[in-house]
């Protein structure tokens, strides 16, 4: 076999597979694309960009509560609002942040501030009275206990 497989038009090798440089070519196209999907702002309009960020959620069950991870850096949990409606939680909030850098003669300044929301269906029903939630290293834990009538009830099979 050569150093350079033999491929067809349509990127194929003999043995119908698509070349490794085509795979590459793929890859490189899909993210291309996806990227290029979203309008790109500047890097300065950073009030636009703080706009449409999300936090990322992590939503764990267990056989009495459902717990909701979301990580929150930079952001002060005065600032924070988590509420429980039906069987949704919401998580808002605003982030502020100054930078400041001075070097000799040069003082360099950066505010990025923005707010956000985010929602999730919970996969069990809750009891709005018995929620709590912990921020901690900018990690917040919302840990919210489930009904009664949610709780799964284990079943014994009769065997006969």
């Amino acid at each position: 076999m050569g150093l350079i497989p033999w491929k067809n038009k349509a990127g194929e090798t003999p043995e119908g597979r698509l070349s490794p440089l085509t795979e590459f070519r793929s890859e490189v196209n899909r993210l291309f694309d996806s990227f290029l999907r979203e309008p790109i702002e500047s890097l300065s309009d950073s009030v636009g960009a703080w706009s449409r960020w999300t936090p990322a959620l992590d939503v764990t069950e267990s056989d009495s509560a459902v717990t909701v991870r979301a990580e929150l850096p930079g952001i002060d949990a005065n600032d924070l609002e988590i509420s429980v409606t039906g069987n949704r939680l919401t998580i808002a909030g605003e982030k502020k942040e100054t930078v400041e850098r001075k070097d000799q003669d040069v003082s360099h300044r950066e505010s990025r501030y923005g707010s956000f929301s985010r929602s999730v269906v919970l996969p069990a029903a809750v009891d709005q009275e018995k929620v709590s939630a912990e921020y901690v290293d900018g990690v917040l834990t919302v840990t919210l206990n489930k009904t009664p009538a949610a709780t799964a009830k284990k079943i014994p099979v009769k065997v006969s």
